[in-house]
């Protein structure tokens, strides 16, 4: 008791000697700021030293607070959504800490410790902006309803030691999101229990030691790039769960010509150390195949592995529709990212959002601006971009409203949209394309490029890239690396108008409207190869991929009504374009000249909303959601249930190993190829 009293007291009496700036903190030489009150943290304010927050602390909106602390937090943080803990050492959350609202973590390669667990609140999102690390000590990280961890673009975040559970969430609002194909998420020694269906839906997965998947749910692997199994690891799928490969990418020949298996090797093995172990649980992949050049596969109990259904989609059909009778041209529209709401922005009246039950639509939101051409979400649903000329306007949505955030003046305003982890926004005018870094408070710009008449814009899946299509026949590739702009790819393309473009989801492919013409191109990096061309009677005024990659959907003009169709969509199979018939929709009410300037498929793949504008005055426009119908086909080739193992080309360093554990069954439809198994 007497070394006790002497700690408390040495405690109390640091409290008059330590630094403060403002309200930052600072305690050193000896010194120890113990914090009984919940802490207010301004901009660019440090907690440092031997600081003690025992009842949390809260950081202003839009707000950075340095943690450079050599002890631990205790009670609520408030990070006010937009707000940032910046880590200059490793942080250690006590068992009180909670998470009373979203924001942001920018570890820079250091560690969050938890000593309890800790739960992020229903419906709040978590972003790390920079390489962190979270070390649960084996406690329970919880994803409240509706609630996502957030990894940024070029991030790695690396959960350890931790049992991961989520409460409720759609396959559209991910427990864990990466927002782009470059976005990481590392697993080391997890357990991870999702209550729901969980889509990994893009970036890349990483398995340090050992990692399970449990729970009664489905894991569906959509990314288009391949994750990896590092050595003496092993991801391991326990009873009664599906594992499903279905990666969002195409195969580049015909299976029979295909000799490295490359686009159906999705999950890598370092070595015959690495594991992939299935447990009475169920492996579902799609008729491309699963390869795997090396490592062991492990099957224990009852292990069914089959092939997808194959699903074609076969016609659309119109789900909802909402008119209005007194609107003006409808320029522009956007999915939220959970699919529950529509955007759209109408050139004279301003922009409306509608939410969507699956079955009918109902609009909550009007703002009343002018010429409101572009519209654009950002992809954790918390902030809509409006160009609405001669100002761009950032706004907030809470599910209900908008509020506004702020402003600025780009004379001439076009198209614009989002970077897929919301810390860029490209904006295009007349003569030029900007990109502007958003902080949660105000737009900066941050490069500026004057060539031409631009008009659409799209960032590639990876945010390294930006298609932007002109009005007077070029489409542009800019490659973008968080400071500048720098011309990639220029094709000239006559009377290249209205020029909107949308990327592949693996980044591989971009579509480009024109007059009269769809093109499809491949990208490699450095320039845009033709791969197929639609030639129409109509000029295609807009484009979208659907998410799983296999179909272009696109919106017309038409010239004439007789005959016309304003939407189509188009089965790709890596080399040509055929069109579905039964997707052809006429909606033109005996008019010419009706325009579908604006389409989009839903997040899920389900939905494609639609923005018709009536006849040459151009008012009066229709939203119109159609339902994509898939027909369910079989075929009998067994290459469509094909599991190859290992790769001889490569020698015995490219061994793979089939262990069937005592006792255990292998259910499998179809083929198995094997070569080079151990």
């Amino acid at each position: 008791m007497k070394h006790i009293r002497i700690v408390c007291i040495f405690a109390l009496v640091a409290i008059g000697t330590l630094s403060l700036n403002a309200s930052s903190i600072t305690a050193y030489n000896n010194q120890t700021a113990y914090v009984t009150t919940n802490h207010v943290f301004r901009n660019n304010e440090i907690a440092q030293g031997f600081v003690r927050l025992n009842e949390g602390f809260t950081v202003m909106p839009h707000s950075c607070v340095t943690m450079d602390v050599v002890l631990s937090v205790s009670g609520d943080i408030d990070l006010h959504e937009t707000s940032t803990i910046r880590l200059l050492k490793d942080l250690k959350f006590d068992s009180g800490v909670t998470l009373t609202t979203g924001g942001n973590i920018d570890g820079r390669g250091h560690t969050v410790i938890l000593n309890g667990n800790f739960r992020i609140p229903d419906g709040k999102v978590l972003h790390f902006n920079g390489d962190t690390i979270i070390d649960a000590h084996g406690h329970e990280i919880v994803i409240g309803e509706n609630a996502e961890i957030f990894v940024d673009t070029n991030v790695t975040l690396t959960i350890a030691n931790a049992v991961v559970k989520s409460t409720r969430n759609v396959p559209t609002c991910p427990a864990i999101r990466c927002s782009a194909l470059t976005s990481k998420l590392a697993l080391d020694n997890v357990i991870f229990a999702p209550a729901d269906d969980f889509w990994f839906q893009s970036g890349q997965l990483f398995i340090h030691n050992d990692v399970v998947i449990t729970g009664t749910s489905t894991f569906v692997y959509h990314s288009p790039v391949p994750s990896f199994i590092a050595k003496n690891s092993c991801l391991y799928v326990d009873h009664d769960v599906t594992f499903s490969l279905e990666p969002a990418t195409f195969t580049d020949a015909p299976y029979a010509l295909k000799n490295t298996y490359t686009n159906c090797n999705f999950i890598k093995m370092a070595d015959e150390t690495s594991q992939l172990y299935f447990n009475g649980c169920t492996l579902q992949i799609t008729d491309t195949g699963f390869h795997f050049a090396q490592g062991t596969l492990s099957l224990d109990d009852r292990v069914a592995i089959k092939t997808d259904p194959t699903l074609t989609l076969t016609s659309l059909s119109l789900r909802a529709q909402y008119d209005g009778s007194s609107y003006s041209l409808a320029y522009s529209l956007a999915w939220s990212p959970d699919g529950h709401h529509i955007a759209m922005a109408r050139l004279y009246d301003g922009f409306d959002i509608f939410s969507f039950n699956g079955l009918s639509l109902t609009r909550i939101v009007y703002i009343a601006l002018t010429n409101a051409i572009g519209i654009s979400w950002s992809s954790d649903g918390k902030y809509i971009a409006v160009n609405a000329n001669p100002n761009t306007i950032i706004y907030t949505f809470n599910g209900s409203s908008v509020t506004f955030v702020t402003q600025i003046n780009i004379d001439s305003s076009q198209e614009l949209a989002w970077s897929h982890d919301g810390k860029f926004l490209a904006v295009t005018t007349r003569n030029s394309i900007n990109v502007y870094a958003f902080d949660g408070v105000s737009l900066t710009l941050v490069d500026q490029k004057i060539i031409d008449f631009f008009s659409g814009v799209v960032w590639s899946p990876d945010d390294r890239y930006l298609a932007v299509t002109s009005g007077s026949d070029y489409t542009y590739i800019y490659e973008f690396n968080g400071t500048s702009l720098t011309l990639k790819v220029t094709i000239f393309d006559i009377y290249a108008s209205p020029g909107i473009s949308s990327w592949s989801p693996d980044g591989r492919y971009v579509a480009v409207t024109s007059n009269y013409k769809m093109s499809l191109y491949r990208f490699d990096g450095s320039s845009l190869i033709p791969v197929a061309l639609i030639s129409t009677t109509n000029t295609p005024y807009s484009v979208d991929w659907s998410p799983d990659g296999n179909y272009i959907a696109v919106g017309y003009q038409t010239i004439d009504h007789l005959g016309e169709f304003l939407l189509k969509v188009y089965k790709f199979d890596s080399q040509s374009l055929t069109l579905i018939p039964a997707t052809q929709m006429d909606f033109t009410s005996g008019e010419p000249g009706v325009v579908v300037f604006t389409l989009h498929w839903s997040p899920n793949g389900k939905y494609i909303a639609a923005a018709k504008t009536h006849g040459v005055d151009q008012i009066n426009p229709e939203l119109h959601v159609y339902t994509t119908n898939y027909t369910q086909t079989t075929t009998a080739q067994a290459l469509t249930n094909s599991f190859v193992l290992g790769d001889s080309a490569k020698g015995e360093n490219y061994d793979a190993h089939l262990r069937l554990q005592p006792g255990a069954s292998l259910n499998l439809t179809g083929k198995m190829l094997y070569d080079n198994v151990g």
